[in-house]
């Protein structure tokens, strides 16, 4: 299941790679985890993660995307959660581990600066959670392949990663934005984490959804003073993260910022260090994320909210690899998807079936693969509710239309209630099951 593909030298640093089978049905939203152990002894200074062919060629995204990835070191504690809500938004379970590397849609890469690295042990185990998308109507098999840079050196300085959520401790850790303010508004979060211990932050990275404008760290006990910006790279109009179908959000960047600094930012144990996530207000972004992970080297910091580092800098990946991006956020509208008669997936403007129109506190039934009523018409200011009677998890996500909501992976006869204060066409689908599991209602 788990293979070494590359035999690393005798020098002291080292590469791995290593691959972990996967197989898809047709249009399947794969969330999943596994436990895997590379048998690293040294110090990680460098991780990355791909999907792959079996010849290690590189999966297209229209075959398969990849949403998000995380690896967690089992047996260490989560520096922010005692316990994970599950997919179905009810179920706890003790946190797997310390989050110690994560990549979404922008394949976000581990870069520590020179001197650091994490430590792990030969029979340190990772738990893996990773959420792919088939784009066909076939079955697919790939391979996640993760690899590893690490150096045996026991002069490199060690790091602890400080995971941070806005949205913190869900296994889908995911908010909606609105998307009711004027032109130029931007939607806020904020999450904040008690310094574990002293030391420097050393490197740092974000992640954000399409309409992300940028996941910032800042010190609220020091003035509010800014630590760090990780910032979004859009692909060009013509980037394939556009053209896929289905789509389960908007498009998300094709890199983020990172930041790094030899000398480090100084956080002395029990101050406050801030996550904000902030996103465009003026349009609708469902099911966004808001996530930083930063990089502390444990050490004595004497002089609270001491003097910054001075050799900080940002990297945007997408420049380092030459590749053209968009620096102002992209407006973009998820369509609904259905499929051809080629079983193919394509953009609709509504599922098959005609306008119902029905009475404030109507319950619509979300079965496996449909909603009961596809078409749905009410006055302004109604309620509607959604059933989700079935024990698949199903929820029921704004794709495009005035305001932005979603509601939680339910089942088992859990309900999910609406008021429409805004007219006009809601397109909506089950992100879980995005072909053909999809409804309009429209507002008076």
């Amino acid at each position: 299941m788990l293979g070494v593909l590359a035999t690393p030298s005798l020098a002291a640093v080292q590469t791995k790679s290593f691959d972990y089978p996967v197989q898809m049905d047709p249009f399947e939203v794969q969330q999943a985890t596994a436990i895997v152990n590379p048998g690293i002894e040294g110090y990680v200074t460098g991780m990355s993660v791909d999907v792959v062919n079996a010849d290690g060629t590189q999966v297209p995204i229209n075959r398969v995307m990849l949403h998000h990835i995380v690896f967690a070191r089992l047996g260490v504690k989560h520096p922010g959660c005692d316990s994970i809500t599950q997919f179905d938004s009810k179920t706890k379970i003790p946190a797997a581990g310390e989050p110690m590397y994560a990549a979404g849609e922008e394949r976000q890469v581990l870069a520590l600066p020179p001197g650091y690295g994490y430590h792990m042990t030969a029979n340190a185990p990772l738990y893996m959670v990773w959420m792919l998308m088939n784009h066909r109507g076939v079955k697919d098999n790939a391979n996640i392949r993760y690899t590893i840079t690490y150096e045996d050196s026991e002069q490199l300085k060690p790091v602890r990663p400080l995971w941070m959520d806005v949205a913190n401790c869900q296994a889908d850790p995911v908010y909606n934005v609105p998307g009711d303010g004027k032109p130029g508004s931007v939607h806020e979060r904020t999450y904040d984490l008690v310094a574990p211990e002293s030391g420097r932050i050393v490197a740092g990275g974000g992640h954000v959804h399409g309409g992300g404008i940028e996941t910032a760290i800042s010190e609220p006990d020091c003035n509010n003073r800014t630590v760090m910006a990780s910032k979004p790279a859009w692909g060009m109009p013509d980037h394939p993260f556009y053209k896929v179908r289905p789509i389960l959000h908007e498009p998300g960047p094709v890199s983020m910022s990172g930041w790094l600094s030899g000398q480090g930012y100084p956080v002395q144990k029990g101050q406050r260090i801030r996550l904000t996530s902030r996103y465009d207000n003026s349009r609708p972004h469902t099911r966004v994320m808001g996530i930083n992970v930063i990089y502390l080297a444990p050490g004595e910091v004497n002089e609270p909210c001491g003097p910054p580092p001075t050799d900080g800098v940002n990297i945007q990946a997408a420049e380092l690899r030459g590749e053209p991006y968009r620096t102002k956020t992209p407006k973009f509208t998820v369509p609904l998807t259905g499929v051809d008669s080629k079983g193919r997936a394509v953009t609709i403007s509504r599922p098959p079936g005609k306008t119902r129109a029905v009475k404030s506190g109507t319950t619509i039934k979300a079965r496996d693969s449909y909603f009961s009523i596809p078409n749905v018409e009410v006055k302004k200011g109604s309620k509607l509710s959604w059933q989700f009677g079935t024990p698949t998890l199903h929820n029921v996500t704004l794709a495009n239309g005035p305001r932005g909501f979603a509601s939680d992976n339910l089942n088992e006869g859990r309900k999910f209630n609406m008021k429409f204060k805004v007219p006009g066409t809601y397109r909506l689908m089950c992100t879980l099951h995005p072909v053909g599991m999809t409804q309009t209602v429209t507002v008076r």
